[in-house]
């Protein structure tokens, strides 16, 4: 109907539109590899997913067919490929009906860019981010499992760990305790080695964890494989760790060596016994924190590190083109891996100052 003489100068310009981006759309797949080959009579011929409807915004919006065989994650693989070939910054992508369907959005900016206020969130949850579709991703203290976060200085990561300790603060079943170099994360919870003082007397501290934990394990009812939420929780965090053990090493190997094993028994039988590490890195660095440690680690998140390599230490299966992209994330943008959910670039809660945070730990004691 675009071609036919008597529409407006409105409706011509969006019919041009259109066809823009039905091509762009044909070539960028093409180009991004997200095609399906068949064989006809006339030689192979190569299918894009269908665009078979657009919504002119702003936002744009195309209802896409899938080709035989495809499904939504395949296009949100390519979407950093073809999103730049549609002259966006990024592609949402969300699934409908069965499969045979998405509704892909083109972002013309970050939609992390802007700062989220945190919200108030209801129910069992703790708030880790809100993803670029603007869903809240949270989890219960419980399904956190063990932590990992990374992220060079500056990048946010101090304030992402003031939002998730003082909304597990609120929680009267949660205790949080650790060992902090720096004194300032854990200042407001008594009980936490703060600074760097005498190697033997943090040995001897983790020490008295994983004894804790073994009596935790022993009390384990016997119709169970874990301790009941309701014999409460504890989070250990160990902040700047790789800076921790190179000091523990350079004053002595062999009590470095020690607390790399009080570390790794409360990251193999802490989960059963209600205890949930948290480790906390500049760099994940692999000579510091190996496969076995990080594996244990359910709960992912990188915030800007150095570099693509960087990125790949705590999300081995994230592309090329996210990682490199994410060596120049503004402060507060992570990517997060969690059970259950896909890679998922984040932007992190903010609760303000350290002042703030230190007023809401001293609200919940």
């Amino acid at each position: 109907m675009f071609g036919r003489r008597g529409l407006t100068a409105e409706e011509r310009a969006d019919a041009e539109e259109v066809q823009r981006l039905t091509h762009a759309w044909d070539r960028a797949c093409q180009g991004a590899g997200l095609v399906r080959e068949v064989s006809t009579v006339t030689g192979p011929t190569v299918l894009v997913p269908e665009i078979t409807f657009v919504h002119l915004g702003p936002p744009d919006r195309l209802t896409v067919r899938l080709q035989p065989g495809m499904v939504p994650a395949d296009v949100q693989a390519a979407a950093s490929r073809i999103a730049p070939h549609m002259g966006a910054y990024g592609l949402r992508v969300e699934p409908r009906g069965i499969g045979q369907w998405v509704i892909v959005t083109l972002l013309y900016s970050d939609p992390l860019a802007e700062t989220q206020p945190f919200p108030l969130v209801s129910g069992d949850t703790v708030l880790l981010g809100t993803d670029e579709s603007g869903q809240e991703v949270t989890q219960t203290p419980t399904d956190l499992g063990h932590i990992a976060v990374q992220g060079a200085t500056g990048s946010g990561k101090s304030a992402f760990l003031y939002a998730l300790l003082s909304q597990l603060a609120q929680r009267p079943e949660v205790e949080i305790t650790g060992v902090d170099p720096s004194g300032i994360l854990l200042r407001p919870f008594s009980g936490a080695m703060l600074g760097l003082g005498e190697p033997g007397v943090i040995a001897d501290y983790l020490s008295r964890l994983v004894a804790g934990m073994d009596k935790r394990i022993t009390s384990i009812p016997l119709d169970r494989d874990y301790l009941p939420d309701a014999d409460g929780l504890l989070f250990v965090v160990l902040e700047e760790y790789p800076g921790l053990l190179r000091y523990l090493d350079a004053a002595d190997p062999k009590i470095g060596k020690r607390v790399r094993g009080y570390v790794a028994r409360l990251l193999a039988e802490g989960r059963k016994a209600g205890i949930r590490v948290v480790l906390v890195a500049q760099r994940a660095e692999a000579s510091v924190i190996g496969s076995t440690e990080r594996g244990q680690c359910s709960t992912r998140i990188t915030f800007r590190v150095d570099n693509h390599d960087a990125v790949k230490l705590l999300h081995p299966d994230v592309d090329q083109d996210t990682a490199a992209a994410h060596a120049s994330a503004l402060p507060g943008i992570a990517l997060l891996s969690s059970p259950g959910r896909p890679l998922t670039r984040v932007r992190a809660p903010w609760i303000g100052g350290y002042g703030e945070y230190v007023q809401r730990i001293g609200s919940a004691a």
